[in-house]
């Protein structure tokens, strides 16, 4: 017998990217709690509109420390969830945040590397609410970073942790690009059902996937073993994976590791130029008047402009409870000195071709001023200063891969949290506007939809958009997991022509 509309609750629920996805997938949002006092207004603000007859209870700041909650008195009623989903913090887990903890311990900012990181354990709190609650299934996002922390396997030693609360219990990699999302994003997520309910975990199937997967992703390639046909993936060898990983998805694998499920890849990967191309072009920063610098007073409404002809843009404006007006967040951090860099790199290019367009336009200034007689000695002052504002300081070596140009008929590579300090990483591809991408266009790589109002200044919109589990992603998982339970699922629409 089917099962009404489950409930569920979510906890490091940030701006609210996996509510938002289970909401459309047709189940009831009880409440979100988090400690990020901007990302839980953002997360009421949304997600009450959406469910206006009920809105679920948001708890953010101090409120919204989990330590400090009885998880009783989080929901309404009982507070028993049937679906328990949340992204602990993942920094002492990620690739990138070991390294810049390391860093810190090493210049004495920080009393522990990354091995040592108090929000390594923040997991715990996740568990300890699954256990007072006991839901018929939990889902927890990470980062795979958590398949070798100092050579041991933490999600092996997490989803043992489930399977001792009374859950059948497996973990994969999903990358958001499989299911629809506009960008190569690798999540770890571990699915746990109720032992009584007899139901294995399985993850839902890919429907797209990439032939040319950028180095540093796990690699996907198509198998057929006892007759079913899998989705596997194989270890691209670059950016310090290691042995551990690579064993990830062996056939014998250990217990609670799995591949994503019957492959039913259909199409190939939704890509920048179809996620952004219909948002209205931003030139304006390129006219001389810079009257409208990056504050937190950042916003500056707009008209939509042309229609949206790919069927992932026309989910972005009329996704279900959330049909936007115009445009208040497709705005940009100004960077004058880097606009005819940006204009010259080609689709792909990294630093590297940009500083070499940077010498380039040097010589060609100094060049100007020669022919009009006033060019400045080498090595003056005057010379360091026509340097400065034509040519990055930045190191070669660190900075090679923060900087990068979209490739357009691909997708984006991951969208970090880190673009709430700079945006040269995403540049856009559109040679005409020379600029990296706006608040509104990391949205629409993550799938948060137009209608999506985030709250606070610049950098926090975007670090509450990179910080986030795609929206899409997370419709794919709460339909599967319904349908799992037995409950009637709305299942996301196709995002791709000929799908």
């Amino acid at each position: 017998m089917a099962i009404d509309r489950l409930t569920v609750i979510d906890l490091f629920a940030g701006a609210g990217g996996f509510s938002l996805g289970f909401a459309a997938a047709g189940c009831q949002i009880l409440a979100g709690v988090d400690r990020d006092e901007v990302a839980a207004r953002t997360y009421a603000r949304n997600l009450s509109r959406i469910q206006s007859d009920n809105p679920p209870v948001v708890l953010g700041g101090d409120e919204g420390d989990l330590a400090q909650i009885d998880p009783f008195t989080i929901a309404h009623g009982d507070g028993r969830p049937d679906i328990l989903i949340g992204g602990p913090p993942c920094q002492g887990y990620s690739m990138v945040g070991r390294a810049k903890l390391d860093d810190l311990f090493e210049e004495g900012f920080r009393e522990s590397r990354h091995a040592d990181d108090p929000r390594n354990e923040l997991y715990r709190r996740f568990l300890a609410a699954a256990r007072t609650w006991k839901p018929r299934a939990i889902l927890m996002e990470n980062v795979p970073g958590m398949l070798s922390v100092g050579g041991v396997n933490v999600a092996d030693r997490i989803a043992a942790d489930i399977q001792r609360l009374g859950y059948r219990v497996r973990y994969a990699v999903l990358n958001a690009a499989s299911y629809g999302v506009p960008q190569y994003r690798e999540r770890l997520f571990f699915l746990g059902l109720r032992e009584e309910l007899g139901i294995d975990p399985t993850f839902p199937p890919c429907h797209h996937v990439s032939e040319d997967m950028p180095s540093g992703y796990f690699h996907t390639r198509l198998a057929r073993r006892e007759g079913q046909q899998l989705t596997l993936f194989e270890l691209p060898g670059t950016r310090g994976r290691d042995a551990t990983q690579l064993r990830l998805f062996e056939d014998e694998a250990p217990p609670f590791r799995t591949v994503t499920g019957q492959a039913e890849a259909v199409s190939r990967p939704v890509s920048v130029s179809e996620a952004l191309d219909d948002l209205p072009p931003i030139r304006e920063h390129l006219d001389g008047n810079h009257a409208r610098e990056a504050s937190r007073d950042f916003r500056f409404p707009r008209e939509r402009g042309k229609s949206a002809d790919h069927p992932y843009a026309r989910l972005m404006r009329t996704w279900p409870g959330l049909i936007p007006g115009p445009l208040d967040d497709h705005v940009i951090r100004r960077t004058p000195r880097d606009y005819p860099i940006f204009a010259r790199m080609q689709p792909g290019d990294d630093y590297l071709a940009a500083l070499r367009i940077a010498r380039e336009l040097f010589e060609e200034r100094i060049a100007e001023l020669s022919r009009q007689g006033r060019a400045p000695l080498p090595d003056s002052e005057e010379w360091e200063e026509v340097r400065a504002r034509t040519i990055p300081p930045y190191n070669e070596d660190t900075f090679r891969t923060r900087w990068q140009k979209f490739r357009p008929d691909r997708p984006s590579w991951t969208v970090p949290a880190h673009l709430s300090r700079d945006t040269y990483s995403h540049v856009h591809h559109d040679p005409g506007q020379a600029r990296c991408i706006s608040v509104r266009e990391a949205a629409r790589l993550q799938s948060f939809p137009d209608g999506f109002v985030l709250e606070g200044n610049m950098g926090d919109c975007f670090r509450q958009i990179g910080n986030a589990v795609p929206p899409l992603l997370a419709w794919h998982l709460g339909a599967w997991i319904v349908g799992l339970l037995g409950g009637e699922a709305m299942p996301p629409p196709p995002v791709q022509e000929g799908t």
